[in-house]
């Protein structure tokens, strides 16, 4: 049986994507996201909060200027819900110490977020880099 806890966990992630990773607006993000918000895929000593998501976000922005996340499956358990997404743009500006290329870039990921009080509590998120490396080298289309 669905819940209602279970269609608002999808539908703020649904949002997420759709208006701060697709339509890049980030005045939502305090909205959607806790006060404490970790991401455990960045580096141990950023501090949690949306503030350092929109940070992160800004640099992949400034690296790819027509950045946007395309959202292929959702699933939702309880206080979990998983994504499945692919992030396309072009290489245009430095990131992570890699020069701008000029190309195309698709990145595929999951993440998962862990909903709670109306809000994006946590995330993990586990992307396919060597794929990405690959097509930075130019040697995948």
């Amino acid at each position: 049986m669905i819940t209602s806890n279970v269609i608002d966990s999808k539908t703020l992630i649904q949002k997420l994507y759709k208006d701060v990773l697709v339509n890049w607006n980030m005045s939502l993000v305090e909205e959607l996201l806790a006060e404490n918000f970790i991401s455990h895929d960045w580096p141990k000593d950023t501090p949690p909060g949306p503030q350092s998501f929109k940070g992160f976000y800004s640099k992949i922005k400034a690296a790819l200027p027509d950045a946007r996340y395309e959202l292929d499956d959702i699933i939702t358990e309880n206080e979990k819900v998983v994504a499945r997404w692919r992030l396309l743009g072009t290489h245009e500006g430095p990131f992570g110490g890699i020069a701008p290329t000029g190309k195309s870039i698709v990145l595929n990921g999951i993440a998962i977020y862990r909903v709670a009080n109306g809000k994006v509590q946590e995330r993990w998120v586990v992307t396919d880099l060597h794929a990405l490396l690959q097509q930075a080298a130019g040697s995948v289309r």
